[in-house]
């Protein structure tokens, strides 16, 4: 075993000369045999053991750092220790208590590897680990991505220039069980990992011992189809990479001044119905965004129904405008709650005045026809006012925003701005940055002259 772990350790640290390798260890028997086997490596890296006691099982989870510990003292491997409270950071944080200590280890790990200069973090997951993960992510539904099992080498969450590796990952846990018995790797037993009522253990003493009895050597076809798994997964990252910038547009921005947060992203759906398979595409577009399966299955039915379909997931919301999907952060606040700040000021007309002659998200009207301070507010239903160049009569805002093909996100970030007349009743003024109320162009006979303009909130 010790040379099939030095063979894949050579692989994992290759092109890295002066690698120094922070080995994760917990006093389990996966991470105590990953210990040993370090130590008596060929390739005589530079080791160091990061330990965490969560606090979880109380006396035997003292007992697992005191194994540690001494076993760092007893082959002078340095050793670094910290203690967290899992349950609480998984009460503060909404999370379950193992992705609780999942998080504050890791990021420990990385501040630990960003400090003391380590190249690389070792963690001991294996083949049973791997093949588990598959089972998991095939019951919560995935791509590709997860068909692949678990990673022999990533960038390090937090320090991406160290790289986390898992030299174990070709050996069964069984393998790793037999080795520590033949080279008498002393460790502890968690006794969690008998409780049933976790998915990844009832998967590890309920599901496996099935599957074994329909195929022996079912973690080796595994570790197979993963293989082939990861492999598909590279080759469809690159029709992914070929194909993406000929159908959607990053960071959209509007015609002029921004309100809020603009589209992120804006997908077009006759490239997207022409490339085929458009519910894979729409996948790979949209993950990160948090759109669930089913509505992504929704969002792929909805791209020859009418505009205005809209999808909220927990961080962003989809719109279906005519050709394209948008795709926008989540406001703060509601719309008709968003705070707008306006910029006005006012200036005397000089000879040589052109009111053409102006930055594309500042408008221009006749200060002496409005009453000053503007006020800024959302639209409202039934807005209606006289856009400039229509000299009689007046415009629904309705209208006036479907004439732009705005999509229903856009309309809900526009900005209306407003005066009152002699009876106190509210008149529109402008839609900032994009066009004012005729009433209050800039005539010859103008005077002063009110530069409207929109602050970030």
């Amino acid at each position: 075993m010790q040379d099939r772990f030095d063979s894949a350790l050579a692989q994992l640290t290759d092109g890295c000369p002066d690698a120094r390798v922070l080995l994760a260890v917990s006093g389990g028997v996966d991470s105590m045999t990953m210990a040993d086997l370090f130590l008596h490596s060929a390739l005589r890296l530079p080791l160091a053991v990061a330990h965490v006691n969560f606090q979880l099982r109380g006396a035997d989870s003292d007992g697992d750092e005191a194994l540690v510990a001494a076993w760092c003292g007893a082959h002078d491997v340095p050793f670094f220790r910290q203690e967290a409270d899992a349950a609480a950071y998984a009460a503060d944080h909404g999370l379950s208590v193992e992705m609780a200590a999942r998080e504050l280890r890791y990021s420990w790990f990385a501040q630990l590897c960003r400090e003391q200069g380590f190249t690389h973090l070792a963690v001991a997951h294996n083949l049973d680990d791997s093949a588990e993960t598959l089972l998991l992510h095939l019951l919560r539904g995935t791509g590709m991505r997860g068909m692949s099992g678990i990673r022999a080498s990533v960038p390090l969450p937090g320090a991406e220039d160290v790289t986390l590796i898992r030299p174990l990952l070709n050996f069964s846990r069984r393998e790793i069980e037999a080795h520590a018995v033949r080279a008498g790797v002393e460790f502890r037993i968690d006794a969690t990992n008998a409780d049933i009522s976790i998915p990844r253990n009832r998967i590890r003493h309920e599901v496996f011992p099935e599957l074994a009895r329909i195929n022996p050597s079912f973690l080796v076809t595994f570790r197979r189809e993963m293989r082939h798994f990861g492999q598909m997964e590279q080759l469809l990252d690159h029709v992914f990479a070929e194909g993406r910038d000929g159908l959607c547009r990053d960071s959209v921005s509007r015609d002029s001044v921004s309100h809020g947060q603009d589209a992120v992203l804006a997908i077009d759906i006759p490239a997207l119905v022409r490339k085929g398979q458009t519910g894979w595409w729409l996948y790979r577009l949209l993950e990160g965004y948090g759109f669930n399966p089913d509505q992504l299955d929704q969002i792929e039915r909805s791209l020859e129904a009418l505009s205005g379909k809209e999808f909220l997931s927990p961080t962003h919301r989809l719109v279906k405008d005519r050709n394209e999907l948008r795709v926008y952060p989540l406001a703060a606040a509601a719309p008709d709650d968003l705070t707008f700040r306006l910029d006005v000021r006012t200036f005397t007309v000089t000879p040589g005045f052109d009111p053409k002659q102006k930055p594309d998200d500042v408008l221009f009207i006749d200060a002496d026809k409005v009453r000053l301070p503007l006020a800024a507010r959302a639209p409202r239903e039934g807005d209606r006012f006289r856009p400039f160049g229509m000299h009689r009569g007046t415009k629904l805002l309705s209208d006036f925003f479907i004439d732009l093909k705005l999509d229903v996100e856009q309309k809900r970030r526009e900005v209306v701005v407003t005066t009152t007349n002699e009876n106190g009743d509210e008149i529109i003024v402008a839609i900032a940055g994009r066009r004012i109320d005729d009433r209050f162009k800039i005539t010859p006979a103008t005077r002063r002259v009110a530069a409207i303009s929109l602050l970030p909130a």
